[in-house]
C-alpha cells in the first residue's frame, strides 16, 4: 500500500513538471511569452491532453479488468472509432445542428462508442483474448471506413474528420471546444474509480465474484457505459488515439500490482503522462513541422504492443 501511495504521489509530481514544460513548449521554441501569454494560449491544449489521457488510461484498465484481457484498449477494440463515426454521422448529416448545439457532438460520440461497445460484448466477449482483439479491430476498421466515406461526401467537414482520424485535434483546443468534454472526462473518470472493488472480485472468477455478492450484470452495464463515455469525451478532445489505454494499465500494474484500487487511479495518471508527453514531443521534435500526438504514440506504442502480445500469448 505504501508503494502504491508513493507511486501516486510521485506520478502526480512528475505530471505537474511535465505540464509546466508543455506550457512552455511551442512549435517555434520554448518560453511562456510576455506575461505568460503563450502559456495561456497553450493551457486548453495541455488540459485537454491531460484529461483525455487520464480517461483513456482509466478506460483501458477497466476494459482489461472487465474482459480479463490484457490486450483490451478503447483504441484497439473500436470504441474510439465508434465515437468518431458517431460524430461524423452528425457532422455529415446535420452540420448546422452540430455546431449550433454544444452538447450534440459529445452526445453523438457517446452514442457511437456505446454502440460499438455493445457489439464488442455481443460478438467477442466469449472465447480467447485474441477473439476480442480481432473483433475490435474489425469494428474499428468498419468505423474508420464509415468515417472516411462521410468525410468524402461532406466537403465542409472533410478536413476536420480527417484530422480526427489521425488524432490531430489537440491543435484546435480552445476553452469553448474543450470545456464540455472536460466535464465528461471528469464525470466518467470519477465513476470508473468506483468500480475498483467489483473488478477485483471479478479477477477471482465469475463464480467467486457472485459468491462474494458482486452483481456481474450491473458491473458489466456500468463498465461498458462509463468506458464508452470516457472514450467519447476523449475523442472530442483529441480524435482517435491508440495505445494509451493499452499501455497505461500495464505500466500501472508493474508499479503497484493487480489491485484495481491502486491500478485505476495510477493508470489515469500514467495515461495523462503518456499523452501529454507524446503531444509535447510532437511539438518539440521537429520545429515548424509538428507531429500529432497519435503519431508519436504509435511510434512508441506499437513496439510495446508487440512485446505485450508476445508476453501473454507467446
Amino acid at each position: 500500500m505504501r508503494l502504491g501511495r508513493g507511486a501516486l504521489v510521485g506520478g502526480t509530481a512528475i505530471l505537474g513538471l511535465l505540464a509546466a514544460g508543455a506550457l512552455a513548449c511551442g512549435t517555434a521554441g520554448w518560453g511562456f511569452g510576455e506575461g505568460g501569454a503563450l502559456a495561456l494560449l497553450r493551457f486548453p491544449r495541455v488540459l485537454a491532453a491531460l484529461a483525455a489521457g487520464a480517461a483513456l488510461g482509466l478506460g483501458g484498465a477497466t476494459q482489461q479488468g472487465l474482459f480479463r484481457n490484457p490486450l483490451a484498449d478503447p483504441g484497439l477494440t473500436g470504441v474510439f472509432g465508434g465515437a468518431l463515426l458517431g460524430m461524423a454521422l452528425l457532422l455529415g448529416g446535420a452540420p448546422g445542428f452540430a455546431w449550433a448545439h454544444a452538447w450534440s457532438l459529445p452526445a453523438a460520440a457517446f452514442a457511437g462508442s456505446l454502440g460499438v461497445s455493445g457489439l464488442l460484448v455481443l460478438l467477442g466477449r466469449d472465447g480467447p483474448p485474441a477473439r476480442l482483439l480481432l473483433t475490435g479491430l474489425g469494428l474499428n476498421a468498419f468505423a474508420a471506413a464509415g468515417t472516411l466515406l462521410i468525410a468524402n461526401l461532406a466537403p465542409e467537414s472533410r478536413e476536420l474528420l480527417l484530422n480526427g482520424s489521425f488524432g490531430d485535434w489537440l491543435g484546435m483546443a480552445s476553452p469553448e471546444l474543450v470545456v464540455r468534454p472536460l466535464l465528461l472526462c471528469a464525470l466518467a473518470g470519477g465513476a470508473l474509480l468506483t468500480l475498483a472493488r467489483p473488478l477485483d472480485l471479478l479477477a477471482l472468477g465469475e463464480e467467486a465474484a457472485q459468491a462474494a455478492g458482486c452483481d456481474l450484470r450491473r458491473l458489466r452495464r456500468r463498465a461498458i457505459v462509463l468506458t464508452a463515455l470516457a472514450a467519447a469525451a476523449a475523442t472530442c478532445l483529441v480524435g482517435q488515439m491508440a495505445f494509451v489505454g493499452l499501455l497505461a494499465p500495464h505500466l500501472a500494474r508493474a508499479l503497484v500490482g493487480p489491485r484495481h484500487g491502486l491500478v485505476l487511479p495510477l493508470a489515469g495518471l500514467v495515461g495523462a503522462t503518456l499523452l501529454l508527453t507524446a503531444d509535447t514531443l510532437g511539438r518539440a521534435a521537429l520545429p515548424g513541422t509538428p507531429l500529432s500526438a497519435a503519431a508519436v504514440m504509435a511510434l512508441l506504442g506499437a513496439p510495446l504492443f508487440v512485446w505485450i502480445a508476445r508476453r501473454h500469448h507467446g
